[in-house]
């Protein structure tokens, strides 16, 4: 079997904090923050002076970070503290979202009037949280969590313009999934037209269009049983991997079981954007209602490279998540949430278009 120090060395970057009572929880190892998790056991004191406002003409946030007073000494060693400031809006945790201010030397009333900025509408901000964190720079070690305050912007008063004292608090753990990293949302309509009602559609319509069944060539074009339309809108925040701050971003759709070319589906590419709008529709045919429970519509966001591996950006699956197709268990009927309900909404209205916003998926593995 594998050494000691192997199996340490595996798990090392998850700073498994001393058995400490409440500190060994699996959420304070897993720890969104880049600073590894290791939050130091400084005692958190002070307070943060900050000056909020939004445009809403631009869309721009601006945080301004005045002072801090009273932060609580970092290195007891050295006697200093050496401040800066974070932030993210959550839920967003991506290098995207990030923030930071320069570092103060050796203070624990520092002046920072530093102004951190986001463009975002004011729709998206009202779904947001502002998450600040002061934390001590360390050259040679873990930085030190020096304390946070979280300001949701659902009730947030921007027509308060005035300077504020912002007590921070100590870190509160979260149970985050780590799949649950927030990678943007994708935004689709679906319409699920049964056999009865497809004979009512012009032929045009779908010419040209792969059938779910693979039927010989030469076979008519005119698509057999029920269909499935998915007309991929936009998405929103994508993760940028270009540099400049953007990507060139595509989708690809299945409908499984059937994950052969037959059912591939592109969206043309949108260059140099994160917030990409396609308005392409994807159509598969051949399905009747019994199929419509038994499959699962996956669609996964890429960007585009040219001498490499495509980036994998986030995706989402849509199906009636109860873990079975045709009476066999399968990883990928897992759908939840907000999936899962706009895939029930398509199957209790045939014929009609439902429009859903969905959170990406970090990852496309089976959901514990």
């Amino acid at each position: 079997k594998n050494s000691p120090e192997g199996s340490d060395r595996k798990w090392t970057y998850l700073n498994v904090p001393e058995t400490d009572g409440d500190t060994t929880s699996i959420n304070s190892m897993l720890s969104v923050y880049s600073e590894t998790g290791d939050y130091g056991n400084v005692k958190v004191s002070g307070e943060i002076l900050l000056n909020i406002n939004y445009s809403y003409k631009t869309g721009g946030l601006n945080i301004l970070v005045k002072s801090c007073r009273n932060l609580a000494v970092a290195d007891e060693k050295k006697q200093r503290t050496d401040p800066y400031v974070k932030a993210y809006l959550l839920p967003d945790t991506s290098r995207q979202s990030k923030r930071k201010t320069k570092i103060k030397s050796n203070s624990t009333n520092p002046e920072f009037n530093e102004t951190l900025k986001y463009v975002i509408s004011h729709t998206q901000l009202e779904t947001r949280t502002l998450q600040l964190s002061v934390w001590h720079y360390d050259r040679f070690g873990h930085n030190s969590f020096l304390g946070e305050v979280e300001i949701p912007f659902d009730s947030w008063n921007f027509e308060n313009q005035g300077d504020e004292w912002f007590v921070l608090q100590p870190k509160v753990e979260v149970a985050t999934d780590v799949g649950l990293q927030y990678k943007g949302e994708l935004t689709v309509v679906l319409r699920y037209i049964p056999p009865d009602r497809n004979l009512m559609l012009p032929l045009g319509q779908f010419q040209g269009k792969k059938s779910f069944k693979k039927g010989k060539k030469g076979d008519s074009h005119m698509p057999s049983g029920g269909i499935l339309e998915v007309l991929i809108k936009e998405a929103k925040n994508l993760t940028a991997v270009k540099s400049g701050g953007t990507s060139d971003t595509f989708v690809k759709g299945y409908l499984l079981p059937d994950d052969s070319k037959a059912t591939k589906h592109k969206t043309p590419i949108i260059k140099k954007s994160v917030n990409p709008q396609w308005n392409h529709t994807f159509a598969f045919s051949g399905l009747n209602s019994r199929d419509i429970r038994n499959v699962c519509l996956e669609l996964t966001v890429w960007d585009k490279e040219s001498l490499s591996s495509n980036i994998f950006l986030g995706g989402v699956r849509l199906n009636t998540g109860n873990g079975v197709s045709n009476g066999k268990e399968v990883d990928w009927m897992d759908s939840q949430g907000e999936e899962q309900h706009l895939w029930q909404k398509m199957i209790d209205s045939p014929g009609a278009p439902v429009e859903g916003i969905l959170m990406l998926r970090s990852s496309m593995g089976k959901r514990r």
